[in-house]
């Protein structure tokens, strides 16, 4: 029997515990929209904080449902290899309640607002996100229902990020803080004045796409750990998307939206995980957060005015999975091994073999990229947004933690005692 299922057969408190679960989804949803109508005047560059409960109310309700129909259909993650950590099988379609929250959200944050402006359909990437994620999301899904080849990954991924490109998913330029000058005699950089990447727009693009869907993939190794950190990746482009400096806010809502989505799974995937994101999510969260990485950060209308250079922002925000598949690569070419060969010498790995538990090594990562994070939101100013955020997240996870948990284990322990006094 699912755990869905379970819910809402067991007596007493359990019951209440999934009626309490029920209205929690439902009241963030209704904040959501309440929010989209006043305080943000049913205008889509308003609309950061209601896509971000709208979606997170719609993963957290959609995940349970998506893992109950993975368990039936035996789309499950088996252990056996040296490198996977869990030791029963897990259905892996977590990447389906992610897609259609983030899908749904958006569509519907639109319809409220009546329409998509073009600034925000190709300058901010909403339409590149929605095509390109849409192939990435779909050859992710159908390596989880098969495995594909990974030559054949590889093509549909530069594909994905191709129709990226052509709908505004660019990197043009690397912008130039106005005080910023370099000269090391090899390379001279010029304060305000952007580097123009001219031809090597495309390739540079659809290489940053691609390589960051395919480190988020990679770090997918351990419960919750993905989904954490690109959470928390999330939440720093939304803030920093909103500085002043920048000034990009529908990319901020693609970033509010996802981070809503990833943080409404984070539920159900943190340790012990009963679903994971699967190739499916990692590739979409990957490509998605490179791509408001993007349009969110690097392409900031007034980015010359920043401290330091927009691609040093996108560094700290995605330091541990640009690490963790850096070191991965070097490591396997030293070796004379293909970098797609799967190993377990992942940082996490090596954090767990030190004697850390799975949650313990989520929190200490978890922990550099949040900090990470604020130095890259300070340099725009963003600092005090990025905190705000950072506690209520902190404060929804508590609730989750020491409200909704204990109760459910309450009910578990009172349905398991009540058999026993039937037999009395």
């Amino acid at each position: 029997m699912t755990e869905t299922e379970l819910e809402t057969t067991q007596p007493g408190r359990s019951r209440s515990s999934n009626v309490s679960i029920r209205v929690c989804q439902l009241l963030l949803l209704v904040v959501g929209f309440w929010w989209a109508f006043v305080p943000g005047q049913q205008r889509l560059d308003q609309a950061q904080i209601p896509g971000f409960l709208i979606a997170l109310a719609a993963s957290w309700w959609l995940t349970p449902e998506i893992r109950a129909r993975a368990v039936k259909l035996k789309l499950l993650d088996k252990p056996g290899e040296d490198r996977r950590i869990h030791k029963v099988a897990v259905p892996r379609l977590g990447g389906v309640a992610i897609y259609i929250s983030i899908l749904t959200t958006v569509v519907t944050l639109i319809a409220i607002a009546g329409r998509l402006p073009k600034d925000a359909r190709f300058a901010e990437g909403i339409a590149g996100i929605a095509v390109g994620g849409t192939i990435i999301f779909v050859l992710g899904l159908m390596d989880d229902l098969e495995n594909l080849r990974a030559k054949t990954k590889l093509l549909v991924q530069i594909l994905a990020g191709c129709a990226a490109y052509s709908l505004g998913v660019r990197i043009k330029s690397i912008p130039i803080p106005a005080s910023f000058d370099l000269d090391l005699g090899f390379i001279h950089l010029t304060g305000g004045v952007p580097i123009e990447l001219g031809l090597l727009s495309l390739p540079l693009t659809v290489l940053w796409l691609v390589g960051v869907a395919n480190a988020v993939n990679l770090i997918d190794g351990m419960d919750g750990l993905a989904a954490g950190v690109s959470a928390i990746s999330a939440l720093t482009i939304w803030s920093v998307a909103l500085g002043d400096s920048i000034a990009r806010p529908h990319a901020a809502l693609m970033a509010a939206v996802m981070a809503g989505a990833l943080l409404g799974f984070l539920r159900w995937n943190f340790n012990p995980a009963r679903i994971f994101l699967g190739d499916s999510g990692a590739y979409l969260t990957g490509f998605i957060l490179a791509a408001i990485s993007i349009t969110g950060v690097i392409k900031g209308a007034a980015a010359a005015t920043v401290i330091v250079p927009t691609s040093l922002l996108v560094v700290f925000i995605l330091f541990f999975p640009l690490l963790d598949t850096s070191w991965a690569i070097v490591r396997r070419v030293a070796k004379g091994k293909s970098i797609f060969s799967p190993d377990r010498l992942h940082i996490h790995h090596r954090l767990l073999d030190a004697g850390l538990d799975q949650k313990k090594v989520a929190y200490i990562i978890y922990g550099i990229s949040a900090l990470l994070g604020l130095i890259a939101t300070f340099f725009v100013g963003q600092q005090e947004y990025y905190l705000k955020l950072l506690a209520g997240v902190l404060i929804m996870a508590l609730f989750f933690a020491e409200v909704l948990n204990r109760h459910r284990q309450r009910g578990s322990r009172a349905s398991e005692k009540a058999p026993e006094s039937e037999s009395n």
